[in-house]
């Protein structure tokens, strides 16, 4: 190759490394091989714990007990093993491992493979990377958190409790594991004779007055138009408690445009059915919540239907 070829070469290589160090927080090119690493674009701390390293090995540990807070230094010393990153990445391009620093907060480090082989061959030179992504992961939290959060009620929505459901297939590894249905009585009938408006009110209502009696024992989800469901962790003796704090304040409500709020509940203790299953639980919270529901109307003289 002529000598301006090589040179321009060289040039487009350092024009790319360059490039790259500008957008990662940190850019290290690993000789895996020969056990050495250059940096590129490295913040002074970062720079001054590698200085004191002659093995590239050696460099990484000392650069992640340094940066890395002590939560994620054991998974991100393993995950920055150079003795086993090279069979790790058999078959890939890259491989990446998320942390938190104690600087800049969320990061990711990031493997990837630099010689000319075969992604089924073990690489020798790598680069080991790691950018900032602290924004992403609040962009990405915020929209977990819109995709689980009911949005006329900011209560947790059905999608949120059926992800709840699943953790709990096995409740012999819990303790005081309550279930609660609940159900807005009224609501059509104050739709058709007040206005969806007065209907949004009571709803908005229930679930404050709902997250107020049992938000501190669990979680509480919205799953229906006025149906709520609550998931507890509280000892028996304390139910009956929780369930007269919300009829309480239910009593005591008064709206702009409705002057009147009763919901109806129906509850199922793991104490009490040490046998069942979440779902079984759920099932008899339900019946007894709709056996509470025809008491309320009985009681009312109210027709049910309207």
């Amino acid at each position: 190759m002529p000598e301006n070829e090589k040179l321009d070469t060289a040039m487009t290589q350092f024009l790319l490394i360059d490039s790259l160090s500008s957008i990662y927080l940190s850019l290290h090119i690993i000789d895996l091989d020969k056990n050495t690493s250059v940096e590129y674009n490295a913040s002074s701390a970062i720079r001054e714990v590698a200085t004191k390293n002659t093995d590239a090995d050696q460099v990484m540990i000392a650069t992640m007990k340094h940066v890395v807070v002590s939560e994620y230094q054991d998974a991100v010393i393993e995950f920055t093993d150079l003795h086993t990153v090279a069979e790790r990445m058999r078959g890939k391009q890259s491989i990446t491992f998320e942390f938190i620093s104690a600087n800049f907060g969320w990061c990711r480090g990031r493997f990837i493979r630099i010689n000319d082989v075969s992604l089924d061959e073990l690489p020798t030179r790598v680069i080991f990377a790691t950018e900032v992504i602290d924004e992403e992961k609040r962009r990405e939290e915020n929209l977990i958190r819109i995709s689980l959060t009911d949005e006329l009620t900011t209560l947790l929505n059905r999608r949120a409790y059926e992800e709840e459901l699943k953790l709990y297939t096995d409740l012999s590894k819990t303790e005081n594991f309550t279930y609660v249905s609940m159900d807005l009585n009224g609501l059509k009938r104050v739709n058709d004779n007040i206005g969806h408006a007065a209907g949004d009110e009571l709803i908005i209502e229930a679930a404050k007055i709902i997250r107020a009696s049992m938000g501190r024992f669990g979680k509480v989800f919205r799953t229906g138009g006025d149906e709520f469901q609550a998931i507890l962790f509280v000892e028996p003796s304390k139910i009956d408690e929780i369930t007269k704090s919300m009829c309480d304040m239910c009593d005591a409500w008064k709206g702009e445009y409705s002057d009147t709020m009763s919901i109806s509940y129906g509850v199922a203790s793991q104490s009490e059915f040490p046998d069942k299953k979440v779902k079984e639980l759920g099932k008899i919270a339900d019946k007894r919540m709709y056996e509470n529901k025809d008491e309320y109307y009985r009681r009312t003289g109210l027709d049910r239907r309207k």
